[in-house]
């Protein structure tokens, strides 16, 4: 299939889900507010606004400040309208199951006009509640830290401290404040090296050129090395790569780099859910020239089952992966995980360590519901016999 045929499909799936949802939350959300002749008019333009002001936005662009308005509207919207779908859900469900049961109380469906207010003033509370604690959630990252012991790791080192992030998606949402305060908070952790695990930029890498100085000032003993995701393939891999070397960041792209007496980075190319075509290297060709006195440590933006399978068996030390973000939106990381067949964080698959990291940043709604930001540090050691 062709890469437009394959555009065009998705942007057709994308369309139909999009407004699908929209009309079943604007009919259930009309019926629910069941406002005055007054207010119909203004309840009605209020929901129609809410519901284009992303793909408006995203039409106008972010060169203008209408643009880039309705980008942050809709990108709450998109939120909204998660929750609002999954409530009215609910309500449609225990509806149903009370016509042959009616094991509902009479006091809540007897005045069925007061019943439906009700419901709709709790939801926009919730839902507020759920916004605002989730925006303020994702703008600070956690930090955890994991000890990884490896029996190849030299033994002329104490430790080895490696800072992991992935998926800041940066653009219009994650701007150069966050990016500073996000390069601040990696130097606080003393880098011996820092590894982005794709999906750093957004949009196109040809109006962000102001991302360079703030990643310029990572302070890391070993430098910085990154591989692409799959909205660097969207944006253009060779722009990006462009940009992002500017900064003193390395982008391996299906090769290799050898950090002298400590380990071997594999970075993969991540396939951008088919719009690239890629010749599909095997994990074995990739691996034949590392030295196998090495720890390896394999990056790959898209947590593929069949290639952190093909991992393990090629002896990968350390996996690291990004891309789902934990859900972003509970309980969307249960399908999430349940998709890609991984658990986020750090797992041990046979003699492998396998980490899937939540991200830093956030796609679409700049908000997130039991899925914490974070930036994550490995400390390798020499693993000592028992």
């Amino acid at each position: 299939m062709s890469n437009l045929k394959t555009l065009i499909i998705f942007i057709t799936v994308v369309i139909l889900i999009y407004g699908s949802a929209n009309f079943y939350l604007y009919r259930r959300t009309m019926q629910a507010a069941s406002p005055s002749d007054s207010w119909v008019w203004v309840l009605r333009a209020l929901l129609i606004i809410a519901i284009l002001s992303y793909p408006l936005g995203r039409i106008l662009g972010s060169g203008n400040s209408m643009g880039v308005f309705l980008i942050w509207m809709g990108s709450f919207y998109l939120a909204v309208m998660t929750y609002g779908v999954m409530i009215a859900l609910i309500v449609d469900i225990v509806r149903l199951i009370d016509l042959p049961t009616g094991w509902l109380p009479r006091w809540m469906i007897a005045n069925p006009l007061q019943t439906g207010r009700m419901i709709f003033a709790g939801s926009v509370v919730i839902i507020t509640f759920l916004l605002v604690g989730g925006h303020v959630r994702s703008l600070y990252p956690t930090m955890p830290e994991y000890t990884i012991e490896l029996d190849k790791f030299s033994e002329d080192r104490d430790e080895y401290r490696i800072v992991m992030l992935a998926d800041l998606h940066l653009g219009v949402i994650v701007g150069e404040k966050r990016l500073t305060r996000i390069v601040e908070q990696i130097n606080e952790l003393s880098p011996d090296l820092v590894l982005i695990a794709g999906d750093l930029i957004d949009e196109s890498a040809d109006g962000m050129p102001w991302m360079i100085e703030p990643l310029s000032g990572i302070e890391s003993t070993d430098g910085v090395y990154a591989v692409t995701g799959n909205h660097e393939v969207y944006a253009g891999v060779s722009e990006f790569e462009a940009l992002i070397q500017k900064a003193g960041v390395r982008v391996l792209r299906n090769e290799i780099a050898t950090i002298e007496g400590v380990a071997t980075l594999v970075g993969l190319d991540d396939p951008g859910n088919g719009r690239e075509k890629q010749k599909k290297i095997a994990m074995t060709e990739i691996l034949k020239d590392t030295d196998k006195e090495q720890p390896v440590i394999l990056i790959l933006h898209t947590p593929i089952s069949k290639r952190v399978k093909e991992a393990e068996r090629a002896g990968v030390d350390l996996m690291l992966c990004g891309h789902v973000h934990g859900g972003q939106l509970w309980p969307v990381k249960y399908i999430a995980e349940a998709t890609y067949r991984v658990k986020t964080g750090l797992t041990h698959l046979g003699k492998m360590n396998f980490y899937l990291t939540s991200g830093v940043g956030t796609w679409g709604p700049p908000v997130r519901i039991g899925a914490a930001p974070e930036i994550v540090t490995f400390i390798l050691k020499k693993r000592l016999d028992e």
